[in-house]
């Protein structure tokens, strides 16, 4: 398992103004070469909590969503609290472990169930193994543990409003790929649905993907996402 390999943050608002949830998976693609055969890598998570409080308040938070966050992630790990960017809010941080499972739609990878909040696939068809799609899928325990933040935080909608999602991918293998997809943004700039962007992604590029809101809306709603495809193939 390469756990320093994959992460993924979920910003969880704190505040009433302050409800921001955004999920960020960084996935290198040597992981995801090879089918995961049942058994998931287990992909490292940072939840990040951000909010107006102060560095007082930061251990009540804590008490509040440290339960939701270890019944819904794995390997969870509570790691402190910080000054956020903004020089205004703070954080508070939790490290912890999804499943994603890489593999072929005709092995029905695409009906893998996860327990936990959320998982990704990886998946492709077999007469060309060398395009693999990501999905983000909600998992059991999803429903309940937004219900579960809602209670606990005032102003939280995470059971309404889903997060946000963001892919960073990165390219440690010597061969190009190529990521292709359409409506998120791309390091910030975004594409639209008019036609899919490929984006060539040589050794050692990375690039930072983000679904759109309604991409990410229609995650939290019907349970599943693509966000884009990984095409493996060199020149």
């Amino acid at each position: 398992m390469k756990y320093s390999k994959i992460i993924s943050a979920l910003f969880i608002g704190l505040t009433v103004t302050a409800c921001n949830y955004e999920t960020q998976v960084t996935l290198y693609s040597s992981d995801l070469t090879k089918d995961t055969e049942g058994k998931p890598i287990l992909a490292p998570v940072t939840l990040v909590g951000k909010g107006t409080f102060s560095e007082d308040d930061c251990e009540k938070i804590r008490g509040k969503v440290e339960p939701a966050v270890q019944r819904s992630f794995q390997n969870v790990e509570f790691k402190g609290c910080a000054k956020a960017p903004d020089g205004i809010d703070r954080t508070v941080s939790f490290s912890a472990s999804v499943p994603v499972y890489v593999g072929s739609w005709e092995d029905k990878i695409g009906s893998s169930e996860f327990k936990g909040a959320y998982g990704l696939i990886v998946a492709y068809e077999q007469e060309i193994p060398n395009i693999k799609k990501v999905m983000f899928t909600k998992g059991a325990s999803y429903d309940y543990f937004a219900k579960e933040l809602d209670n606990a935080l005032p102003g939280s909608k995470m059971s309404k409003d889903g997060a946000g999602i963001t892919l960073e991918l990165h390219n440690d293998m010597s061969q190009k790929i190529t990521f292709s997809g359409s409506s998120f943004f791309v390091n910030g700039t975004p594409y639209g649905n008019v036609g899919s962007v490929n984006l060539s992604m040589p050794n050692r590029a990375s690039i930072k993907v983000k679904l759109s809101d309604v991409g990410a809306q229609f995650l939290f709603t019907h349970g599943s996402e693509i966000i884009g495809a990984i095409d493996f193939a060199s020149e």
